[in-house]
Order: C-alpha cells, then sequence, then structure tokens
C-alpha cells in the first residue's frame, strides 16, 4: 500500500481511527481514545487532501489545530485583560504564517515569529496600559506562539516538499511517542534505545519509498527518537505547571497540547535537517 502513495495509508488509518473512536463511544467509556487521535486525524486528513483535492486546504486544517493548541494553552495560563491585544496579535499570526508557507515564502517564515512577533507581542502588551506583570504576559505569549503557531507551521512546510517524509515523520514519532509514554517514569536510558530499536527499521526500509538518502534516512531515524524525548519531557513541565493531569485530560483541558507534544520538537529538526542536506531550498 505504501508503494502507491502516502494518501492511500492515511485513508486507511482514518478508516481505523473511525473505527476505534465507533468502538469507544458505544463502550460508554469502557474504552478511550489516546489524546494524540486529535491530532492523527489532521495529520491524516491533511495528507489526503494535499494528495487528492487541494495543499491549501490542509495547510489550514493545520491553521485550524495549531488555533486549537494555542486557544486551549491560553485558556490554561492566567492571562490578564489588559493582555488582550498581545492575545489578538497572537492569533492573528496564525493565518499570517500559513499564508507565507502557502506564497512559498520561507526566508520570511522562518523569522515571522522568532523576530517580528517577539518584538510586536511586547509592544501590543504594554499597549494595556499596566506594567505589573507585563514580563510574565510577554514570556507565555512568545512561548506560545513558538510551540504551538511556529513549530506546527513546520509540519505544514514540510507536507508542502513532501507528503511521503510527513507521513515517515508521523508514523515515526507517533511510534516512538507511544514507546516514550507507556515506559512512563522510566529512566532515558531505557526508553530512548526502545525508541531508537522501534523508528530505524522503519526508517530504513522507507528511505527509497520517501527518496532520502540512507545515511540522511539513519540520521533522522535518530534525530526522531532524541527529539520526541526532548518535546515529551519539556511539554511535561509545561503542563504540571498549567496543572494540567494526565488523568483528567479533557478538550479544552490538555488533549490538543498532550497530542502535539511528541511533534513540536520533532518538526522543526526533521525539516531543517532535510531542508539542509536535500537543498530544498534550491529547487
Amino acid at each position: 500500500m505504501l508503494d502507491t502513495c502516502p494518501s492511500m495509508f492515511s485513508v486507511v488509518a482514518l478508516a481505523v481511527m473511525a473505527i476505534f473512536q465507533a468502538v469507544a463511544l458505544l463502550s460508554k467509556g469502557r474504552i478511550e481514545t489516546p489524546p494524540s487521535f486529535r491530532s492523527l486525524w489532521v495529520f491524516f486528513l491533511a495528507i489526503t487532501l494535499a494528495e487528492w483535492v487541494s495543499f491549501s486546504l490542509a495547510l489550514w486544517l493545520l491553521a485550524l489545530l495549531s488555533f486549537c493548541a494555542l486557544r486551549e494553552y491560553l485558556s490554561l495560563v492566567d492571562i490578564r485583560l489588559e493582555d488582550r491585544w498581545g492575545i489578538l496579535v497572537s492569533y492573528l499570526s496564525i493565518p499570517f504564517m500559513f499564508y507565507l508557507i502557502h506564497i512559498e515564502w520561507y526566508g520570511f517564515f522562518i523569522i515571522a515569529i522568532p523576530v517580528y512577533a517577539f518584538l510586536l507581542v511586547p509592544f501590543f502588551v504594554a499597549l494595556g496600559g499596566r506594567s505589573k506583570g507585563i514580563v510574565f504576559s510577554v514570556g507565555v505569549l512568545d512561548f506560545g506562539l513558538f510551540f504551538f503557531v511556529f513549530c506546527v507551521g513546520h509540519i505544514g512546510y514540510l507536507l508542502f516538499y513532501s507528503a511521503r517524509i510527513t507521513l515517515l515523520m508521523i508514523i515515526a514519532v507517533t511510534i516512538s511517542g507511544w514507546i516514550h509514554k507507556v515506559l512512563g517514569n522510566r529512566s532515558l536510558g531505557v526508553k530512548l534505545p526502545l525508541q531508537l530499536a522501534s523508528v530505524f527499521p522503519l526508517c530504513i526500509s522507507l528511505a527509497s519509498w520517501a527518496a532520502i538518502p540512507i545515511g540522511h534516512s539513519a540520521a533522522l531515524a535518530i534525530l526522531i527518537p532524541v527529539s520526541v524525548c526532548l518535546g515529551r519531557f519539556t511539554l511535561k513541565e509545561l503542563e504540571q505547571d498549567l496543572g494540567i493531569r494526565a488523568d483528567r485530560l479533557q478538550p479544552g483541558r490538555g488533549r490538543t497540547i498532550e497530542g502535539l507534544k511528541s511533534y513540536l520538537y520533532t518538526a522543526p529538526i526533521v525539516f531543517h535537517y532535510l531542508r539542509w542536506f536535500l537543498k530544498w531550498g534550491d529547487l
């Protein structure tokens, strides 16, 4: 099936998840779908839309996921009423960032948030007229923009270059993240080798299908588990600070963040590694 096109695999994955979702609903709470299901729905649907319908439609679907993640995050932080202008700028950055992907303006995409948004947000927060707490507010908004807009945007840009590589990354990240989660509080020395052992054969076996040189595919097999560990550790600390409990995840109370945390470090690292070594910028 993978020899045909990534969208065929995505359709099958969507069908399997739909069946599992139906079983979970019929079980009346005895079976629960993993928090990562929401993100996986979006990713597989985006790949299908990009190949069979329109890349633009797939891109704005990812923008909607970015909006949901940022909205969930901002609903959980102790943001001030005076920060409404900074919040507005943060939300408006989402269509702007994904529009930059749509028009293929990589040079502006890569600096839009780390430079211009990080300069504008403090200004608009300061417009609220209350200086007490401004440093915290700026940090909260910049943190959310970086992870839930900038990092998620890299998934869209990766999909622009290659649906196959995007699918390979999603599968590898899902497997690696699942192993990391199942092992719970085990040490990194236990988790990482198992993640590497699971992802390495996948990346090597699908290297030619994804049009990645075997050496770079091996490098990705190392980078993906490592970045998943970094992302999950960092976002776990964020969740604890926000009061998100793993046993009480609800829509709007951590499910979107939980589903994305394996991808937030991985997507930029994979994208920039491949863009540099495969010279995508020269296309």
